[in-house]
């Protein structure tokens, strides 16, 4: 017997009337494919949150609404498996994907009663990284966007040699070679001076700070010989950081107070350090210009604190 499914179909265009009116569609926001935040969530639970955000609608109409003014949802795992055509421990893993995200909680009512899911809202504000191709071309690592700048520094000195000799005809060669080499020279005076700068700028911090030196040491020990200046953006945003977590294990915070009792006197610097590598690694395959390295990760970084400190996936992670 035939099974209707393996009959080819004939594609039906979609028209312009069936657009206006009654073409049904979910409604998946773009930054989570666009924002870094977002980009390690799986699909199908980016699915999930379209088809739960789809719900508020019948949420306002049955006046599903808290106390606060918050809007809830009534969605069995039944609903869920059924639309998405998976199993229950499926739907069970990509809610707990939503919530590791911030982008659901679930309010037990009581007994024989519904849970009450809340959605979170999708932050807009995290930067899209710059890619080599909006298609997809493999983006280049730390090291290669690092080679790659060095051979169009390259170019850039052979293309200006080049035209030097072609102008040494017409014009004086030991007056052109002169204002060559005193260019070059201002230029890497003021390289210099900018990365003794930034090496000095890291030196107080860390004094300041010496639980710092560690995690330093372990998330960017490249980037501070090879690019100073980036890395005292670094660092500043990991000092932020340390007196962020310190600041919020003192109002009592729940995921840090747990840390603490697991780890000790050590328990911020390694949430600083785990939080850190997830950032770094990121970045290692997906930024493709070096002088952006201090600003993505510092964007990155501090949401990536926001979202850990509200979930427990960090602690299982260590």
């Amino acid at each position: 017997m035939i099974n209707d499914r393996d009959t080819p179909r004939k594609m039906e265009r979609v028209s312009r009337n069936q657009v206006e009116t009654n073409e049904r569609f979910y409604k998946i926001p773009k930054a989570l494919f666009e924002n870094e935040f977002y980009a390690d969530m799986k699909l199908e639970t980016k699915m999930a949150y379209a088809i739960l955000h789809d719900r508020f609608l019948l949420s306002i109409k049955n006046n599903w609404i808290d106390k606060k003014g918050d809007v809830y949802l009534i969605y069995k795992n039944s609903d869920l498996q059924t639309i998405l055509s998976v199993g229950e421990k499926k739907v069970i893993s990509l809610k707990k994907e939503l919530a590791d995200f911030g982008l659901l909680e679930e309010e037990r009512q009581g007994l024989n009663k519904p849970n009450r899911l809340y959605v979170g809202n999708i932050n807009v504000d995290f930067e899209v990284i710059h890619r080599a191709s909006p298609l997809g071309d493999k983006e280049l690592s730390k090291r290669q966007a690092r080679n790659c700048q060095n051979d169009r520094s390259r170019t850039s000195k052979t293309t200006a040699q080049e035209q030097s000799k072609r102008q040494s005809s017409e014009t004086n060669l030991s007056e052109t070679e002169t204002n060559s080499f005193d260019e070059d020279e201002v230029n890497n005076n003021n390289n210099s001076k900018n990365s003794q700068q930034s090496f000095i700028a890291i030196g107080k911090i860390i004094q300041i700070n010496p639980e710092l030196r560690s995690v330093v040491q372990s998330l960017i020990p490249d980037l501070l010989l090879n690019e100073p200046q980036q890395a005292e953006i670094v660092v500043r945003a990991l000092d932020r950081g340390y007196h962020f977590l310190t600041t919020e294990l003192e109002k009592g915070n729940s995921v840090l107070t747990l840390q603490k009792q697991l780890q000790g006197v050590a328990a911020i610097k390694q949430f600083l350090l785990s939080v850190g590598y997830k950032q770094v690694d990121y970045m290692h395959d997906h930024l493709i210009d070096i002088s952006q390295y201090g600003k993505y990760f510092t964007s990155g970084f501090e949401n990536r604190l926001k979202i850990a400190i509200t979930t427990s996936q960090s602690v299982s992670g260590f």
